[in-house]
């Protein structure tokens, strides 16, 4: 696992089997992130930028929410 910040570039691939886009995120960001398989993102479009943002669920008066994890 290399962390190399300058170089934060990925490419946009596709799926061939079910022609789905994805991106690969490094196995550094998602270790710094504290993510793992399984972690719940939301996709946040701001303006023309994109933020991947980690959903943190919890119990709040008796009711099931879920919200995002702010660093």
């Amino acid at each position: 696992m290399q962390k190399n910040p300058d170089k934060n570039f990925v490419t946009v691939g596709v799926d061939p089997a079910t022609d789905e886009y994805y991106v690969t995120i490094p196995e550094w960001i998602i270790n710094d992130l504290g993510w793992y398989e399984g972690t719940e993102v939301e996709w946040v479009i701001d303006g023309d930028e994109l933020l991947l943002k980690e959903v943190q669920d919890e119990w709040s008066n008796g009711h099931y929410v879920s919200h995002l994890f702010k660093r």
